[in-house]
């Protein structure tokens, strides 16, 4: 009798922590879309919304003077974004998200264009944490490469 009564609950626990999980992965997923497209707004209020104050990005890229390792906190990549001109557009796909408690990671192939032009490409590694309130960006690693292959995507929309 108790077997029917465990295998009951265990469906149905199981089955709430399958679709918490997917809420906190979709959620992760639109931050990062969330952050991309703020970026090409140039809308920096939003992007400081989506990150924490004291985290970093980092970027690498291997070239024939060896490994080159950009290294921006949040406030500096932000202070940037305002600056700059021109028309920004980053596109990732097959995000991989793990989460774990307040903890998220986030794996996404990526293509960077920059007025218009394809730039590089390579792969997102977002780190998030889940506060009280909503999942932020805690810091990025990133790696910068001149090609990475046809994008599933297609080509961007650039309009």
């Amino acid at each position: 009798m108790l077997k029917p009564v465990f295998v009951a609950i265990a469906m149905c626990c199981g089955g709430l922590a399958i679709a918490d999980d997917t809420t906190d992965r979709d959620a992760v997923v639109q931050v990062i879309t969330d952050f991309f497209h703020a970026m090409t707004m140039r809308d920096v209020d939003a992007m400081r919304a989506l990150m924490t104050e004291d985290g970093m990005i980092y970027g690498y890229r291997e070239g024939d003077d060896g490994l080159q390792v950009i290294r921006r906190p949040h406030a500096e990549y932000l202070a940037g974004l305002e600056a700059g001109e021109g028309h920004l557009l980053e596109r990732f796909w097959k995000p991989e998200v793990m989460v774990y408690g307040r903890l998220a990671t986030a794996w996404t192939p990526y293509d960077f264009y920059a007025n218009g032009s394809f730039s590089h490409c390579g792969v997102n590694n977002f780190s998030l944490l889940r506060t009280d309130e909503r999942w932020v960006i805690a810091g990025v690693v990133f790696s910068i490469e001149a090609d990475c292959g046809e994008s599933p995507l297609g080509p961007p929309d650039l309009e």
